[in-house]
């Protein structure tokens, strides 16, 4: 029972070590468009894209990166429709090393 114990904490430990090590760091010195100068950038968009954009609320604003996506870090920012049930919304993209941005609906399904 003892050996059995151990080799688990051994496989535990390395499956959380490598799990460390392949973690995305977020440097300083990846980010050149900060939050404050995105949120414009995101109103724009939005604004842009999406003339009904009134009929929305902000609801969330967070740091991604896709896996894949060459353009890599970005800042997300999602409005949700204010009416009920808030099915739909709007997304707007802001990478964050260049300060390009990408606007698109979402409607989740039935």
């Amino acid at each position: 029972m003892r050996v059995y114990f151990l080799s688990l904490s051994w496989v535990i430990f390395c499956a959380l070590s490598a799990m460390a090590v392949s973690a995305q760091d977020l440097d300083s010195k990846d980010v050149i468009t900060s939050l404050e100068q995105a949120l414009p950038i995101a109103i724009a968009k939005a604004k842009a894209e999406f003339p009904d954009l009134d009929g929305y609320i902000l609801y969330s604003v967070h740091p991604r990166a896709f896996k894949g996506d060459p353009k890599g870090l970005h800042w997300e920012f999602v409005w949700k429709a204010k009416e009920f049930p808030h099915r739909k919304s709007v997304i707007v993209r802001v990478y964050m090393k260049e300060g390009s941005a990408i606007a698109e609906r979402e409607q989740v399904a039935d």
